[in-house]
């Protein structure tokens, strides 16, 4: 037998190998299909088969075929556009589409800390810190228990500022177009990068993610031509047997405005977003042809997440490692020891607490304004070190 043959072999046996040994890893009563990843599937489901994916009826079939115990639909509000990533999941069974998922977000997750190393100028060889920091944080675990999308959302962003920095514009606009699958959570990022387009790189990133999130709502509307008018009428009336977007208890700022200020009007939730994507959008006038991506994505990143007027769940943190791995880098270059034992620490118990302590998603509204508290700390602590990197 030839080297190559033989090559081709072993990876063939490897192949058929692994799909056993995975194939009787989600055949167990123990494998656990992530709840919010049902959703997904779902969805991508029914938008396959040309249905809607935004009637909780038939939500509800389908994700009683994967956790029959599920009495209440679990509605997916991501936008139309958004079923373009998850339609390929739908042709797989549930519990072999959520396998591949959460190996899905690792990578995306590990990938983007990488790149996000070398955008902020990480020493090289230690660069293995950004994987092992980004797995280990509490918003990653999260992701992974609940089947989110989070990863997807930190490789849009890391993908974006490492292609940008490196004069690829068109992939980054192609990167960023993946954070179109939660564009309430990254608004201020938003407006930020269609105002970029005052430039020709930003025009050019701008097209390239602008045109990739239209091909993937022409896929949802080829597979469902009424896939748009569904999401409008699910938006203001889901329907019985669901929970409509108003009706959440949220772990975020804008919902407390609410619920103080006037508890049935939801747009209330919307004005700390709308004015920090205005200060945003004057600031990044002031700049003009002195913003710089790389320095400001963090803070973009934090007053996205502190001002979105839904989610901000602690799944939803994930895309805080933008804040987080710059802080790692100004300690590792710096050579702060202690610092980075303290933001260590510091990050080990957020991570911890929820686990332990238990409760409802809504109760840790606290856990984003800590996380950029450490941010903050590590930040004083290279002023007055100096400048460093």
């Amino acid at each position: 037998m030839s080297p190559r043959l033989r090559t081709l072999f072993v990876v063939l046996v490897g192949l058929a190998a692994g799909y056993f040994a995975l194939d009787r890893l989600v055949s167990q009563p123990e494998f656990h299909v992530p709840r919010d990843f049902v959703e997904y599937w779902a969805a991508g489901a029914i938008i396959f088969r040309g249905g809607n994916p935004y009637d909780p009826a038939e939500l509800l079939a389908w994700q009683q075929s994967a956790d029959p115990a599920q009495a209440q639909a679990v509605m997916m509000w991501n936008p139309p556009w958004a079923l373009a990533v998850y339609m390929p999941f739908g042709w797989l069974s549930a519990r072999w589409a959520a396998l591949v998922w959460l190996g899905l977000q690792l990578l995306a997750v590990r990938s983007a800390c990488v790149m996000l190393w070398r955008v902020f100028d990480g020493p090289p060889p230690l660069w293995w810190v950004a994987p092992l920091v980004g797995l280990t944080f509490g918003g990653t675990l999260w992701t992974i228990i609940y089947g989110q999308n989070t990863g997807f959302l930190l490789l849009g962003l890391a993908g974006f500022a490492y292609h940008r920095k490196a004069g690829r514009p068109a992939v980054a606009g192609a990167f960023a177009a993946l954070t179109g699958l939660k564009p309430h959570l990254l608004a201020a990022f938003g407006v930020l990068l269609v105002l970029d387009g005052v430039t020709r790189r930003g025009r050019i990133a701008l097209a390239c993610g602008a045109g990739l999130v239209a091909a993937s709502l022409g896929l949802a509307i080829l597979a469902n031509p009424g896939v748009v008018d569904e999401y409008r009428a699910a938006v203001r009336d889901p329907g019985p047997g669901a929970v409509s977007l108003s009706d959440w208890a949220l772990p975020v700022a804008s919902y407390q405005l609410r619920m103080a200020l006037a508890p049935d009007r939801f747009w209330v939730q919307f004005v700390p977003c709308g004015l920090a994507c205005l200060g945003y959008a004057a600031y990044r006038l002031y700049r003009g042809s002195r913003w710089d991506w790389t320095a400001e994505l963090p803070a973009v990143v934090w007053v996205s997440v502190l001002t979105t007027p839904y989610g901000g769940w602690i799944f939803d943190l994930t895309v805080l490692l933008v804040p987080v791995i710059r802080a790692a880098v100004w300690i590792v270059s710096g050579r702060r020891w202690v610092a980075g034992a303290v933001l260590a620490a510091g990050l080990l118990v957020v991570t911890t607490i929820p686990f332990v302590r238990g409760g409802g998603l809504h109760d840790y509204g606290w856990v984003a304004p800590a996380v950029l508290a450490l941010y903050l700390a590590a930040a004083a602590v290279r002023v007055r070190g100096g400048p460093g990197r």
